[in-house]
């Protein structure tokens, strides 16, 4: 009779996976690639006997594992290449030949494979031992040398084979391999969570800590269905000049740039091909990673070839190694009584100036927007500038699931109603809702109270800041919205265990609004896809972590009502209509509401508005979220394990000599 062996010491569950898409350089044009193309994704899955172990809620930790991972699966992008490895699964015990090199690739890295990856996931059950080292190791084989890469370790305790998996995430950052590991800690603590917390800093990742199945999906939801999407510019690329004669021509579309020109201005001719228009131009780039100045602030201004002021725009974006920024700079003259040269001359002068931190954004890409929009043909007819609005109830249903975009070209249209997602600190996360003439938008973000480990995590209090921004990349909210949930003045709510409720709105779209004070008047004088931008703030030392979010958003107000009439029947031109492409940059509750279900396979086993678009970014010039801190990890030293009987405080069931393990689940009988 075959007799079972005790449970013996903690197990891992691995992920590899990658970010997609390095940076190109911008001296090549640049197609828009398709959400995974350049990404790969390797699941490997932890077959060894501890995984038999109680996970919490009458599951196992095989069982949340498969669960975790199978949903995972079922939200990544269908393009997206994704194989799985698992390990432990054919040799039973270290004694045997093979045991620490117990890993296997089962579903080779592809596309539209994803039936075949839910029922490898199902299959898998406890059995051997621990080899996490090697199945690093050969992780890094399976996704390849090109591309940014991501592992991501899920584990729940110590390896129990050489190489000590620290060592070898070490070794891998020091081949140059442009690889990043990142690590869940499934119940973990002690040493076992300080070695892992060793294997995320080496590999330069991020560690999390799971205690349930939740947390786990999260985890793995954060660090696979995310990684496919990077923040992206946009643009065919051109090179600016120092002086404005001989200075490329924008006419209307998307364009990309780098500051490479130390302190100097970069100059632009912007060619009007409708008289009389109003042409907009704005920037947009992302903070790299390595600056240290609290907050990096650039010029953009549109002027007059002979010098004459049109407007002009401040960029900036404050410390945080997500943060991006944005701004606008128009031909309007709001405060001329008569057209000058700057409404009315073929051609005007835009310049990017990198300010006085041109060091820390040395050979930083940005995108260059361009939009053109025909004059009106009367302006007395149209509605006055808008009033602050009155925030309206939105009706409720199902909160349906989504994945956030990391940037303006993957940020999901929404819809009026409900979503849900986590968030973690640090992230910003982009939605786009299309709004017309006579409306405006309304996003309401929940967090419901937290418990357990998230709730240690989150601390005493965290900052949920929100932000719409404009088609035309100008920040848009409405200060003074009556009756809005959450914080006064919108924006910013308090983050505590007890959850938290914040409400943002913008002021109805009016052709009239270009004539107002500031950014909520001037950024909602268009119709067209605005973004929801939400974040939340992270500390010194954090150890990241994930906290469930509903979104609720609606367009109130009357389609079409005080849409103009442009003179000769034209219409604007957007930029994103006329050079559609995208690159990366370099790499830096209780309440139902809107919306309906989505199926989600959770099973283990069986307008008349205008076509206007962002240029991408944050701010309209405006400092607009406050991303705090830098990540930090728990530097930890494993030193190398012997592949010996076993390690110190490790203990095993010995078998006399005739007797046998257990039949192997994942492969069938025993040979005797």
């Amino acid at each position: 009779m075959l007799r079972t062996r005790a449970l013996r010491r903690p197990s891992a569950l691995l992920l590899a996976g990658a970010v997609l898409l390095a940076g190109h350089s911008i001296s090549t044009a640049h197609a828009a690639p398709a959400d995974g193309d350049d990404g790969k994704l390797v699941l490997v899955l932890d077959s060894s006997g501890s995984m038999a172990e109680p996970a919490g809620g009458g599951q196992t930790k095989i069982v949340a594992a498969r669960t975790a991972l199978t949903r995972v699966v079922g939200k990544l992008p269908e393009n997206a290449q994704v194989g799985l490895r698992v390990y432990g699964a054919t040799v039973f015990k270290r004694s045997q030949p093979g045991a620490c090199t117990d890993t296997q690739l089962t579903v080779p890295i592809g596309t539209g494979n994803r039936p075949a990856l839910r029922t490898a996931i199902s299959k898998y059950k406890p059995y051997g031992e621990t080899p996490i080292g090697y199945s690093l190791q050969e992780a890094a084989k399976d996704v390849g040398t090109e591309g940014q890469r991501t592992i991501v370790l899920v584990s729940d305790g110590e390896a129990t084979c050489a190489p000590a998996p620290c060592d070898v995430a070490r070794s891998i950052a020091k081949q140059g391999i442009d690889l990043k590991i990142d690590v869940v800690g499934f119940k973990v603590s002690g040493k076992a969570r300080s070695d892992l917390q060793c294997v995320a800093r080496e590999g330069r990742g991020d560690y999390y800590d799971a205690d349930s199945t939740d947390d786990l999906e999260a985890g793995l939801d954060r660090l696979s269905t995310r990684a496919f999407r990077p923040f992206r510019i946009s643009g065919t690329p051109v090179q600016g000049t120092a002086a404005q004669p001989g200075s490329p021509e924008l006419v209307p579309g998307l364009y990309s740039d780098k500051f490479d020109l130390k302190d100097k201005l970069k100059h632009y001719t912007l060619k009007r091909t409708i008289p009389g228009s109003t042409l907009r131009a704005g920037i947009s780039f992302r903070r790299p990673s390595e600056a240290t100045s609290l907050v990096i602030q650039t010029e953009l201004q549109v002027a007059t070839l002979d010098g004459e002021d049109c407007s002009k725009s401040y960029p900036r974006v404050q410390e945080g190694e997500q943060g991006f920024a944005t701004g606008t700079a128009t031909s309007w003259t709001k405060f001329k009584k008569e057209p000058g040269k700057c409404a009315n001359d073929d051609a005007l002068v835009l310049t990017v100036d990198p300010g006085k931190d041109f060091r820390e954004i040395k050979d930083v890409a940005y995108e260059i927007r361009v939009d053109e929009e025909p004059p009106v043909e009367d302006t007395t007819s149209l509605p006055a500038e808008a009033n602050d609005p009155t925030w309206v109830a939105m009706p409720g249903t199902t909160p349906r699931d989504i994945v956030p975009g990391s940037s303006f070209p993957d940020a999901p249209l929404l819809e009026a109603g409900t979503y849900k997602t986590t968030l973690m600190p640090g992230e910003l996360q982009l939605y786009k809702v299309k709004a017309d003439w006579g409306q405006r938008i309304q996003a309401q973000a929940t967090v419901p109270p937290l418990s357990g480990a998230t709730a240690d995590a989150l601390g005493l209090v965290r900052y949920l800041d929100t932000a719409v921004i404009s088609p035309n990349g100008e920040e848009a909210f409405s200060v003074f919205a009556k009756g809005a949930p959450g914080g006064p003045g919108g924006k910013r709510g308090v983050l505590t265990k007890r959850g938290v409720t914040q409400a943002i709105t913008t002021k109805e779209i009016r052709y009239m609004n270009r004539d107002g004070a500031n950014n909520q008047d001037t950024g909602t004088s268009i119709p067209g896809e605005y973004y929801v931008v939400v974040s939340l703030t992270r500390k010194d030392g954090d150890t990241p972590f994930t906290v469930p979010m509903t979104l609720t958003v609606g367009t109130p107000g009357t389609a079409g009502a005080g849409k103009p009439a442009y003179t000769d029947g034209a219409t604007p031109v957007a930029g994103d209509s006329v050079t559609p492409s995208a690159t990366p940059s370099e790499p830096t509750g209780e309440k139902t509401e809107a919306g309906g279900p989505v199926p989600t396979d959770t099973t283990v086993d069986d307008d008349d508005g205008a076509p206007y678009a962002l240029i991408g970014g944050l701010g309209g010039g405006a400092l607009l979220l406050i991303l705090l801190g830098v990540w930090a990890v728990i530097r930890l030293r494993k030193p190398t394990q012997p592949a010996g009987p076993q390690y110190p405080g490790q203990q095993y069931q010995q078998y006399p000599p005739q007797q046998y393990p257990p039949q192997n689940p994942n492969q069938g009988p025993n040979p005797r």
